[in-house]
């Protein structure tokens, strides 16, 4: 039999040695078995709480294609820390016939399903458990007076100080106080960012873990963040000489937890504490700082409920232009905006010069050079005649229902061996147990509710006119209801984004815009997204602005 082992540690604090160590664990578990290792696969400081881990989903991949029959770990809180993730991959995984065998699970045996489900569900309230501690820890260590960890901009962190306290870096702190100065004289976040890039200033993230786009330089939300949440330069109460620890929380989400949000934390739960050797900028500077920050935010005000407010965000209405939200700079990624009153251009660059791409673009070009292009696209009867050949097979194939009688009878023999551990009553508390007994029930209902039907190649009629009358109504729309006109182009089957890209022989750009033929066929049918989902087209339009 083939196998494949698997190794990862959870944070960067670990060794990598740790990888080795797993790996040497794993392969006496094979030789004992008389598997065969073909490949390896290992993810170094991630979570097994998220999906995001690139080696293990070159894994499932390669179990997908058949390349080997076995996963072997050291125990299954390598491969996972979530239930949400294990119950679904196990299943899947069995339905390939490969099989999982670890120290402490081995599919191969009629108790698998249940050992799965206690062993993950210990693994998962373990993950949480370790936070709870740490939070504990990270507590204690504010009340105390001490760091509690994370990076500054006009620090060195503890951990780099080499001391349990953060110091002051004197050439970030230089510029912290010149930031605080340029802003109370008068100088926007965007001029600031701008002068700071232009200078070749390091940002704040260009040695941090962070993403290619927050390295390339400052952006104008570093520096004003939010005084709510006490982001950004501006609202860093350390400046002044006060630790505030507890401010916000990061919640993660139940089925990945790489995914997370923030939530803002009442203000009875902070703990704060005077440390004047961490202090940059005077109280009279921060004060200055403060007072002009309400004045801005008494402007705004005013001029939101007077309706004169030009940023969509601060009245919460939708796009004003057809185009707007719809634009992706290909440099960056950033959206590309109205910077001024006649043109788009990047939102990094405008914002700070954070991008390369200095590129403005009207935005009457835009709308004519883009209406045209996709007018012509969608006229071509090889387009129309590739759409409804795609929406055709994506409407067969989620007609084409079956009833899966190999799940059928799994899942009956899952059932049989939970009521019999129930019964026993050596598991008749545990929550996992409830939990698996319910999930099985369920499943096992719908899928045995299902009744096989014929293949039937549906007709796909009125979509060419469809499609077609969409595109005609564009030129009328785009000046007196844009967002009819968005809604137009969404049912022609305009993908999520247009990007454009800087063009290599003039001062140009050019648009790229994906097809999508998912909204085209709610037109026919109503389709679960996750069928075609990302099912793009091959005749991309590519307009020159």
């Amino acid at each position: 039999m083939k196998a494949c082992l698997y190794a990862r540690y959870s944070t960067e604090m670990q060794r990598e040695q740790s990888i080795e160590d797993q790996f040497r664990v794993a392969e006496r578990i094979a030789e004992r078995h008389g598997f065969t290792v073909v490949a390896k696969f290992a993810d170094q400081a991630i979570s097994g709480g998220t999906t995001q881990r690139p080696q293990y989903q070159r894994m499932l991949t390669a179990a997908r294609r058949h390349e080997f029959d076995m996963i072997v770990a050291e125990d299954t809180s390598r491969l996972w820390r979530n239930l949400a993730e294990q119950s679904p991959r196990l299943a899947e995984l069995s339905d390939l016939g490969v099989h999982v065998v670890t120290h402490d699970l081995d599919t191969r045996h009629e108790s698998a399903e249940i050992m799965g489900a206690v062993g993950g569900a210990m693994a998962s309230a373990y993950r949480k458990e370790i936070g709870r501690r740490t939070r504990r820890g990270l507590e204690g260590k504010a009340r105390a007076g001490k760091s509690a960890g994370g990076k500054s901009y006009g620090y060195t962190s503890a951990a780099d100080a080499g001391t349990e306290q953060r110091v002051i870096d004197p050439d970030q702190a230089t510029i912290v106080r010149r930031i605080f100065e340029m802003y109370a004289d008068g100088s926007s976040a965007k001029t600031i960012a701008a002068t700071l890039n232009r200078e070749g200033v390091p940002s704040p993230g260009s040695t941090w873990a962070r993403s290619s786009r927050r390295r390339r330089g400052w952006l104008c939300s570093a520096i004003h963040g939010d005084p709510v949440r006490g982001t950004g330069i501006l609202n860093n109460d350390c400046y002044r000489g006060v630790v505030v620890w507890n401010r916000s929380r990061w919640i993660r989400s139940a089925a990945d937890s790489a995914n997370r949000r923030a939530v803002a934390n009442p203000k009875s739960e902070w703990v704060e504490h005077k440390d004047e050797s961490l202090r940059i900028v005077s109280d009279e500077l921060w004060q200055r700082v403060k007072s002009r920050q309400r004045q801005r935010a008494h402007s705004v005000g005013v001029r939101v409920k007077a309706g004169l407010s030009k940023k969509a965000a601060a009245t919460g209405r939708e796009p004003r232009h057809v185009f707007s939200g719809w634009l992706t700079c290909s440099e960056c990624g950033a959206r590309f905006t109205m910077v001024n009153a006649r043109a788009y251009g990047c939102a990094s660059y405008a914002n700070g010069r954070a991008c390369t791409n200095s590129r403005l673009v009207r935005r009457d070009l835009v709308e004519d050079r883009l209406l045209a292009g996709i007018r012509s696209t969608l006229g071509c009867d090889e387009v129309l005649d590739e759409i409804e050949r795609r929406v055709r097979k994506a409407l067969a194939a989620d007609r084409k229902v079956k009833p899966d009688l190999r799940r059928i009878a799994d899942l009956k023999d899952q059932l049989d061996n939970l009521v019999s551990a129930i019964a026993m009553g050596g598991m008749r508390s545990s929550p996992a147990i409830g939990r698996k007994l319910a999930e099985v029930e369920s499943e096992l209902e719908r899928l045995e509710s299902v009744r096989a039907e014929p293949t039937v190649v549906p007709l796909v009629t009125g979509l060419r006119a469809r499609i077609r009358a969409a595109v005609a109504r564009l030129p009328r729309l785009l000046e007196k209801d844009p967002e009819r006109a968005r809604a137009a182009l969404r049912d022609a089957g305009l993908g999520p984004q247009i990007t454009l890209r800087p063009a290599a022989d003039g001062p140009y750009l050019n648009a790229e815009i994906d097809l999508e033929i998912l909204p085209l066929m709610a037109v026919c049918n109503k389709v679960s997204e996750s069928m075609v989902a990302g099912d793009r087209l091959p005749n991309n339009i590519f307009v020159d602005l």
